[in-house]
């Protein structure tokens, strides 16, 4: 069957889509596929396209758009606030504005600001279980660190921190291309509580700002444009804050699962960052390389175009393949090896590039790091538990991560639990 026939929607190729990637990139590196859209797989046709906003839009429908939507959907969806483009799905000029606004919470001094809070908050994580010598790790420490980091700075009380996974869960889930009405229908229910939980926050904020993220975004003015001396509206900030929860704590939760799980398949790399632990922001970039969270997302042509030279006529929607470009041999040598001293593993395109270059890259980054820091710090001898399953990942076309990974390792000496 030639690459052009397959469907990348099925939980064969969506398990592990490397091969299918491999013959896409050699055989029809841009086509549209039996269900309609186009894909653009290798990386330098990616780069051509994510940077041309001039012929390709990124206002796509989004997941409740409501020419997709059921009729009770549309009735859920009634009960909160209307979706707003901002961000991601977003074009320039109006992007740019949005973006520039929300750069500024997004600041490096800001990042820098919670570098010590991502410390404690990983700390004590790994006081709860480093004295068992297992762990789930995602459960146990790669949802929670960057879950805890932007529920703080969204003004989410720890005490809801169950409400504010299962939202970030259901905001993610439709990105699958895997769920049934009802499935999406509960995703509703759940947008529109998150709507009014953080809606209530914003209020709190306008009237008592803090030294944190939620308020820099509640207290921002656009400085361009034709809303100059403006603030968000409550619906573009939830539009904002949804994407910050799902960009700011999905996405990282993969990278640290997935970079672990790649050590303990590669153990001369695991010995080599122990060994140097300057290492380890390269391991953050291969480990976004190789596993990129976000595997692709879609654009929209604007007009008639080529792209590798094939023609895309005008309206196509095409799926811009970041994990697939990642692995291009022409870009990375040897690319489907995991090497923590690749020269180059920060020219991926995990985090995007052009105009949508994920706003909270340095957080991630930042995250990741002191994540792996700790980690190895903390723990020796780790390898997968001996039990039947000790790895389990969701299935999706474009998100791609561990929702388990099962840990034994031993617990460095004198460090079972931490200084205060």
């Amino acid at each position: 069957m030639s690459i052009t026939d397959e469907i990348l929607v099925t939980p064969e190729v969506l398990s592990c889509p490397y091969e299918f990637y491999r013959r896409v990139r050699d055989e029809a590196p841009v086509h549209q596929t039996p269900l309609g859209f186009w894909l653009v797989s290798r990386f330098d046709d990616v780069m051509s396209v994510v940077r041309d906003p001039e012929r390709f839009s990124s206002n796509f429908n989004t997941s409740f758009a409501s020419g997709s939507a059921s009729p009770e959907m549309l009735a859920v969806l009634a009960d909160g606030y209307p979706s707003a483009n901002t961000l991601l799905t977003n074009d320039p000029p109006t992007h740019t504005q949005f973006r520039a606004l929300v750069n500024k919470a997004f600041s490096p001094k800001r990042v820098a600001q919670l570098e010590g809070e991502i410390r404690g908050v990983a700390t004590d994580l790994i006081d709860a279980f480093v004295a068992d010598g297992k762990v789930e790790l995602v459960s146990q420490f790669a949802v929670g660190l960057p879950l805890t980091i932007v529920a703080d700075a969204l003004g989410v009380d720890r005490a809801d921190m169950a409400h504010f996974k299962q939202w970030s869960d259901h905001a993610v889930a439709p990105l699958s291309g895997l769920l049934d009405a009802m499935q999406m229908l509960e995703c509703a229910r759940s947008r529109v509580e998150m709507q009014r939980y953080m809606a209530a926050v914003i209020e709190r904020r306008r009237a008592e700002p803090r030294d944190d993220l939620l308020s820099d975004l509640v207290h921002a003015v656009f400085d361009s444009g034709d809303r100059i001396g403006e603030s968000l509206t409550v619906a573009e900030l939830l539009n904002v804050i949804e994407q910050i929860l799902v960009a700011g704590n999905e996405t990282t939760t993969k990278l640290l699962a997935a970079g672990m799980l790649a050590l303990i398949e590669n153990p001369e790399q695991m010995l080599k960052v122990r060994a140097n632990t300057e290492l380890i922001g390269n391991l953050v970039e291969e480990a976004l390389r190789i596993e990129s969270p976000v595997q692709m997302l879609p654009r929209i042509a604007k007009t008639d175009v080529e792209v590798g030279g094939v023609n895309i006529p005008k309206g196509s929607m095409v799926m811009v393949m970041y994990g697939c470009a990642n692995r291009d041999e022409t870009k990375f040598a040897n690319a489907d090896v995991f090497d923590i001293e690749r020269s180059n593993a920060r020219g991926h395109l995990a985090f995007g590039q052009g105009p949508h270059f994920c706003v909270g890259a340095a957080l991630a980054r930042s995250e990741a790091r002191i994540g792996f820091e700790l980690l190895l710090d903390r723990l020796y001898d780790i390898a997968l538990a001996p039990i039947e399953q000790p790895t389990d990942r969701a299935l999706s076309m474009t998100l791609r991560g561990l929702t388990a990974l099962h840990l034994v390792f031993t617990a460095t000496p004198n460090n079972s639990t931490s200084e205060s």
